[in-house]
């Protein structure tokens, strides 16, 4: 007997080993083998065939090990596997290797037998021990009040005079708690009036909530139900629906009455979220209802509690029906998915760009939907323009809210002219007088202000005055970022950092001007401008953790910072109920991208992001934007929160010219060590595609950024018609990839 393995490697094509007699009765489809690989490797491969004989003229080696007694891969992850690879054009290796949890698939450097580094947490529990009556007990426990005190704690948390089998009790729980030492704890050991014992423990954190604790769902509101309704009424006729709700309408309220419809029928729910610091609110407000039936995965988990959210999952017993997850979770082995919630769905941050495989987590969740007969469930203030379209077109249901929950009032939306700011010298760093007056009067009036910059770190642009250097990456082509906070020069693509110079190592000059502001300027230069102010900061120099996320969000909840100043993260869906105004500090950065989607993208973050204001009965919310041309005409759809007016605008430019969703675009990147051997490679390989496909081919042509990590980048763009048979066309690409 032989199998058909995947081996996490980069090649488009699967292996066959030959099972040894005794592992034949016992290999299935979905389970890991440890095999030999090339010479000196040693790899874990995933059983996807058993097959009676081996290909002709393959030599075939045997395999070593078998990793599992049932299969830890469910026959829709596979499916959905194979699918990517061949949508996506990518070798199924790199699938596994970004589908499976790292301690699923150990390898050693030199042949041998893998042995997995997962083990269960195991803790130490106290367990009580009631021979003798209860006064003999204190009896013998009265010349030592610390071990009195000790046992009292451990009869009150065992509850051992109401319970016939008390419980166990954590050991450093129960010493916190009686705040006593391991010494009290040995001596009641030895006086047999309790046990120690062993147990195993999940690693995840499942909050404090149990049965008894869960809170009801609260009713929805009148316009709510009718969206409600309207939802389950689409999902009649549409496998897909997109709910447009405007920011703070009640979305996630329609989304847990949906789930909880789908748990009644026995399926599971998936709930995506674009960023890990959604999830920190996001599980608040679910836990207290779902308990420890919910379970979040992202990247920020460490490996042994993927691995055991990945095996709980693969229980068909389990007690784990939701998960809130970002674009990764879409790998998990879920049972039977009723229900795959995407929130913000019209966020980039779906779409994985490296490693491969490149693939877009809304897009793959329909794909993954598909195989287990679920609904998908789109939801965004600001839709990306593909789904709106698809929703015009009928393809997917359209249910919309467009009022605000509890009849508050969308925020009102100002613009701040720089040019003016600029003309009667009125700016004070990044902040124009409007700006910097509405923030006072805001701040001290005790509620809360966000600002939104797209920069992080503490000057984008450093510049000697005199000879005009600036120092650049000597890997990529990129100036380098000032970190202020670490005095360093930083590359924000490959990570390179040098020390701040003493000097320009051009000309000699010892002062260097930092021109332009990231976040941590703005933190710095706010503080000195308004006193009053307590910023905090949060984009990715200061959320390296899940414990840093949680942390931000809860101080700027407890209000023990009165600003949250960030980037991207800000506008995705936080909820705080003191914001009252919300500043965008350069609308022009976002809106001058040389990029198809640069309008749309403009549009969703600011109204996004002005949309955390006002979030509350009797607020007022106020959104400031500081731009250089306010007869912009986008401007002015944000100004009158009109996603439909920008949407019929975008698509009528897009119609025009070409671009998705008429038109489909598949981006093909050639990278190399030798910039002009690259192009020459990138020129002949556009010629190959234009013998093939006409004029679709655009390119090649170094990108923006052309070189990163020492590689030189060249770019072509395939532009083909939405009516193309998509099959095809991965033929001819894979064709003339082959030549």
């Amino acid at each position: 007997m032989y199998v058909e393995l995947i081996l996490p490697v980069p090649v488009p094509r699967t292996f066959t080993y030959r099972l040894p007699d005794g592992m034949e009765l016992s290999a299935r489809v979905g389970m890991r083998v440890c095999v030999p690989f090339g010479k000196n490797h040693t790899y874990t491969g995933i059983i996807i065939g058993l097959i009676p004989k081996a290909p002709d003229g393959v030599e075939v080696k045997d395999v070593l090990q078998l990793l599992d007694d049932a299969p830890i891969l469910r026959n829709q992850q596979l499916n959905l596997w194979q699918w990517i690879a061949n949508y996506y054009m990518c070798p199924i290796g790199d699938v596994m290797k970004a589908a499976l949890p790292s301690e699923l698939k150990p390898e050693e450097g030199k042949q041998g037998v893998i042995r997995e580094d997962f083990k269960p947490k195991k803790k130490n529990f106290v367990r009580i021990v009631l021979k003798d009556e209860l006064a003999e007990v204190f009896d013998q426990l009265k010349r030592s009040p610390k071990q009195q005190l000790l046992f009292m704690a451990l009869l009150d948390r065992s509850h051992a005079l109401h319970k016939q089998v008390p419980d166990d009790i954590a050991q450093d729980e129960l010493l916190r708690v009686s705040e006593c030492g391991s010494e009290q704890l040995r001596e009641l050991v030895k006086k047999g009036l309790c046990q120690i014992i062993e147990q195993e423990v999940s690693r995840i954190d499942t909050g404090e909530y149990d049965t008894d604790g869960l809170q009801p769902i609260h009713d929805l509101t009148e316009m709510q139900r009718i969206a409600y309704r309207q939802i389950c009424q689409s999902f009649r006729d549409h496998q897909v629906t997109l709910l447009h709700g405007v920011t703070s309408s009640g979305k996630t309220e329609i989304y847990m009455h949906l789930m909880q419809e789908v748990l009644g029928q026995g399926r599971q729910v998936l709930m995506m979220v674009p960023e890990i610091a959604l999830t920190t609110q996001l599980c608040m407000r679910l836990r207290r209802v779902f308990g420890h039936r919910m379970l979040v995965y992202h990247s920020k988990l460490s490996e042994p509690e993927r691995v055991e959210i990945w095996r709980r999952l693969l229980q068909d017993n389990s007690d784990v029906d939701i998960i809130l997850g970002v674009r990764s979770s879409i790998f998990l082995p879920f049972r039977q998915l009723g229900l795959i919630i995407v929130d913000e769905e019209h966020e980039p941050s779906y779409k994985q760009q490296d490693p491969a495989p490149r693939y877009h987590g809304r897009d793959l969740s329909i794909v993954l939907a598909a195989k287990h007969g679920a609904k998908v469930l789109l939801g965004s203030a600001t839709p990306s323009l593909e789904s709106w379209y698809l929703a015009q077109q009928d393809k997917y249901g359209l249910v919309q809210l467009k009022e605000r929950h509890a009849g508050v009032s969308m925020p009102e939306i100002k613009l701040i002219s720089m040019t003016e700011a600029r003309k009667q010298q009125g700016l004070q760093g990044p902040f124009s007088p409007g700006l910097l007056a509405a923030l006072g009067r805001t701040l001290r009036d005790g509620k809360q202000a966000i600002l939104f910059q797209n920069r992080r770190g503490y000057s984008p642009i450093v510049e000697c005055q005199s000879c005009g250097w600036t120092p650049r990456c000597p890997r990529c082509d990129v100036s380098l970022t000032y970190h202020k906070r670490t005095r360093m020069l930083s590359c924000h693509y490959c990570g390179y950092q040098t020390p701040w110079p003493a000097q320009c190592p051009s000309c000699g000059n010892p002062r260097l001007e930092m021109q332009g502001f990231g976040t941590e300027r703005i933190e710095d230069t706010l503080q000195q401008l308004l006193p009053v102010a307590r910023p905090l900061r949060m984009d990715t120099d200061t959320t390296g953790s899940r414990k840093s996320y949680e942390r931000l969000i809860a101080d700027f909840e407890s209000r023990k910072s009165n600003v949250l100043i960030g980037t991207q993260m800000v506008s995705k869906g936080l909820d705080f109920s003191e914001v009252q105004i919300v500043g965008v500090l350069n609308a022009d950065s976002l809106m001058n991208f040389p990029d198809f989607r640069a309008h749309e993208r403009a549009f969703q973050l600011m109204e996004q992001v002005a949309g955390r204001a006002g979030r509350r009965e009797g607020q007022e919310g106020q959104g400031l934007i500081q731009c250089s041309d306010v007869r912009n005409r986008l401007l002015h759809q944000v100004i009158a929160h009109d996603y439909e007016s920008m949407a019929a605008t975008q698509l009528a430019d897009r119609q025009k010219y070409g671009y998705p969703p008429f038109t489909r675009l598949i981006a093909i990147y050639l990278k190399g060590r030798y910039e002009d051997r690259t192009r020459a490679l990138a020129i002949q390989y556009a010629d190959a595609l234009r013998n093939s496909f006409g004029s679709r081919v655009l390119g090649p042509e170094a990108p923006g950024i052309s070189r990163v990590k020492n590689f030189y980048i060249q770019q072509i763009i395939l532009k083909m018609e939405r009516e193309a048979n998509t099959t095809s066309v991965r033929q001819y690409l894979n064709a003339i990839y082959d030549a």
